[in-house]
C-alpha cells in the first residue's frame, strides 16, 4: 500500500498539470499586496483554479508567452474583463473593478488590445513598472482622462474598445 501511494505521489510530481506549481502560485501572489493576494484564488491563464482562495480576488502568474514579468491580481469585474478579452467578446461587468500588477507589465500597445509587436513609438508602452488598473462600467466616464501613456500619471489604455480601462502607475511614468 505504501508503495502504491509513493507511485501516485511521484506521478503527481512529474506529470504536468497534475499538481499546482509552487512557483506559479508565488508568481501570481506577487502581483498584489499581501493583504489581498495571500487569500486570493490563483488561476492559470486558461482560467483553471490551481489554488482556491478565501477572498473575492483572483491572481494569475506571469504569462509564459510574453516577455517580462507580468502577473495579475484582479477583482471580480476584472475576471469578467479577462474572460472577455481572452475570448475576444464583450465584457459584461457592471461594477467598478481594480487590478494590481505590482511586478510591472510586458511591452504592450496602448491602443490595440491584440497587438503583438510595436505599433509605433507613441503607442507602444515599455518599461512600465508597478501599477494599478481600474475598470468603470460606463466607458463614457473615461472621456476626460488622458490617453497619452507618457503623461506622467494615469491614462486610458485601449480607448475606443470594449477593453478600455484606466492605468494608474505607482510611480510617475512618462517621458
Amino acid at each position: 500500500m505504501y508503495r502504491a501511494w509513493m507511485t501516485v505521489g511521484l506521478l503527481l510530481l512529474i506529470l504536468p498539470g497534475c499538481a499546482p506549481a509552487p512557483d506559479a502560485i508565488a508568481s501570481a501572489r506577487s502581483a498584489g499586496p499581501d493583504s489581498i493576494s495571500a487569500d486570493a484564488t490563483v488561476m492559470d491563464w486558461d482560467l483553471n483554479v490551481i489554488s482556491q482562495g478565501s477572498n473575492d480576488w483572483t491572481c494569475l502568474p506571469d504569462r509564459p508567452d510574453t516577455p517580462g514579468n507580468d502577473p495579475w491580481c484582479v477583482s471580480g469585474a476584472w475576471l469578467d474583463f479577462l474572460q472577455a478579452y481572452i475570448g475576444q467578446t464583450q465584457p459584461t461587468y457592471s461594477d467598478i473593478g481594480f487590478a494590481y500588477m505590482l511586478m510591472g507589465d510586458t511591452p504592450v500597445s496602448n491602443t490595440d488590445p491584440y497587438a503583438t509587436e510595436p505599433t509605433g513609438a507613441d503607442d507602444w508602452v515599455t518599461d512600465l513598472g508597478a501599477h494599478l488598473m481600474m475598470l468603470v462600467p460606463d466607458l463614457a466616464l473615461l472621456d476626460s482622462i488622458p490617453r497619452d501613456h507618457a503623461n506622467g500619471g494615469p491614462w486610458v489604455m485601449w480607448p475606443d474598445t470594449p477593453y478600455a480601462h484606466i492605468m494608474i502607475p505607482v510611480e510617475s511614468y512618462g517621458r
